[in-house]
């Protein structure tokens, strides 16, 4: 009898026992699960495709009926500012079959298009990374060209904020090890290690790189090949000033550039006297003019002019300018993009201005490369804590 007690005994605390290690394998499981589909949420592929390139996802019929309006100064047909020569737009476009987005779905810009009630959403970093993923849902090309408008603002920055974020994922790897000449200045920034310095004081840095050019061209006499080249040479000045101010306007901004690059740049021509009006073009004082930078005057190029406030907040307000420079006496000029930061409570303004010079090669510019470039750089511009 006591052994059967004892049988009976064993098995219920070998089942018992059973249970539970089932239990803890049950629970191991779930939480693997749990694991793996919190991975699976955050996990993204890196994204493909040309720069300022957008995959539209629609039917042929609707991308036939949408492309003309795309390609509107209203949607993806702003020029893009800073490119005054040629000028370029912000986007060209490129079209998919619906079906196809799951396909390509890592593609960087996307703008899927859907029938059905209006509707409009942005989503980063929806199936890769960097991704800037627009959904616009419409019952006609002209309701859905209405959303894209009204959210013109919106959709450029969010397809330029993914490029600029692959464009730096490059430039990372590149980036110069010693960094304490911007340190002296108390801020912070990826400046690639190819980039050499020209100056570096108290409160200004300067960093220059020469990019040079092979142009081979058919020479006429002979119809033989000649071959030259053509240097670009890229410039990024940092600098620091007192400002009171918690603000800036683009006048101000534009005119704190032209005050430095007056006193550290210099072109071949001699300075000469000028004489400038006053008195509402009454009058006319003389003085004297040298060659340097300056951020080109014609009212007419305002239009290729870019100004914005990128950050506000109780310590800092942040903006970018993007725009035309020329020499006040050379005939030379390029774009140029520059970022502000305003330290509110120790009133310093903080700038990173990038210079470019690029010539067309070949009838090939790669002015917009190097804004895209830069621009990437720029937003890893900050004051250190």
């Amino acid at each position: 009898m006591l052994g059967i007690f004892f049988d009976e005994l064993d098995k219920n605390y070998f089942m018992q026992k059973g249970y539970a290690y089932f239990s803890i394998f049950l629970l191991f499981l779930i939480s693997l699960s749990a694991c793996k589909s919190e991975g699976e949420s955050t996990y993204r592929e890196d994204s493909s495709g040309p720069i300022s390139l957008v995959s539209v996802f629609s039917s042929e019929d609707m991308y036939k009926q949408l492309e003309a309006g795309l390609q509107d100064s209203l949607v993806f047909g702003k020029i893009f500012p800073g490119l005054y020569y040629p000028p370029e737009v912000m986007f060209a476009t490129r079209h998919f079959e619906s079906d196809l987005l799951n396909r390509f779905k890592t593609t960087r810009l996307v703008l899927d298009v859907q029938d059905g009630e209006p509707s409009f959403e942005i989503e980063k970093n929806k199936f890769s990374r960097p991704q800037a993923y627009i959904k616009v849902t419409g019952n006609s090309a002209e309701e859905i060209l209405s959303l894209l408008r009204e959210n013109q603002t919106a959709i450029l920055d969010s397809y330029r904020w993914a490029d600029h974020e692959f464009v730096l994922d490059g430039l990372k790897s590149k980036a110069r090890p010693d960094n304490s000449m911007l340190e002296k200045l108390n801020v912070d920034m990826v400046v690639p290690h190819d980039y050499q310095v020209v100056k570096d004081e108290n409160n200004f840095v300067w960093f220059r790189k020469d990019v040079f050019n092979t142009i081979q061209n058919v020479d006429e006499r002979d119809q033989g090949i000649v071959t030259d080249s053509s240097q670009d040479i890229l410039n990024i000045l940092v600098f620091k000033i007192p400002y009171a101010q918690p603000d800036i306007t683009m006048e101000k901004a534009h005119y704190i550039l032209d005050s430095i690059t007056k006193v550290y740049t210099k072109g071949s021509r001699e300075p000469r006297d000028v004489y400038v009006p006053t008195n509402n073009g009454q009058d006319s004082i003389k003085t004297s003019v040298s060659d340097h930078i300056q951020v080109e005057p014609n009212p007419m190029l305002s239009d290729y002019y870019d100004f914005k406030q990128l950050e506000e907040n109780e310590n800092q307000n942040v903006y970018e300018t993007q725009g035309w420079w020329s020499m006040t006496l050379s005939q030379l000029g390029g774009p140029f993009t520059a970022k502000f930061i305003i330290d509110k409570k120790n009133k310093q303004l903080y700038v990173a201005d990038a210079v470019m010079f690029a010539p067309l090669n070949q009838g090939v510019s790669k002015k917009r490369d190097y804004i895209l470039a830069m621009e990437s750089l720029f937003t890893t511009f900050k004051i250190k804590p």
